[in-house]
């Protein structure tokens, strides 16, 4: 069973629709090496001839980010690019160059969210690191040029 599969399951257990555009947007960021953008998803979803609107990948889009199973990967270029959710507990390094994500091994916040939330009297639930730089592939092709 692929990961597509299991979330449409999970999905079913927690009371939402399977659709159609939901199996398309899931399938599209399974097969993506790196974060897509709302339009980039909608472009390869009407390749594969799935019709779908792009106001239909946006709403799709929210339910997914909202019940965890995708996530918005930050911003390039002005538009938040997304991708499947793997580990719920996840730390990024992001490539600007190649959009490439590369997780981190330890979550380097541990303490210090229990730190700040024990100093401000704030319950930390949960936190999110992205790191933005260029892999070692671009770093030594030269597409750090393009830096703003």
């Amino acid at each position: 069973m692929d990961r597509e599969d299991l979330i449409s399951r999970e999905f079913l257990a927690r009371g939402y629709k399977v659709t159609k555009q939901r199996r398309a947007i899931l399938s599209v960021l399974d097969k993506s090496e790196h974060p897509l953008t709302a339009e980039d998803i909608y472009l390869r979803i009407r390749a594969e001839n799935n019709v779908s609107s792009l106001a239909t990948v946006y709403r799709n889009l929210k339910t997914l980010v909202d019940t965890g199973y995708v996530v918005k990967a930050g911003l390039f270029e002005d538009k938040v690019r997304y991708r499947l959710q793997n580990d719920p507990h996840t730390h990024n390094l992001i490539c600007l160059g190649c959009k490439k994500v590369i997780p981190l091994s330890t979550c380097p916040l541990n303490c210090l969210g229990e730190t700040l939330g024990e100093k401000e009297g704030f319950t930390v639930t949960g936190h999110r690191m992205e790191l933005y730089g260029y892999c070692f592939e671009c770093e030594h092709k030269g597409d750090q040029i393009n830096r703003k």
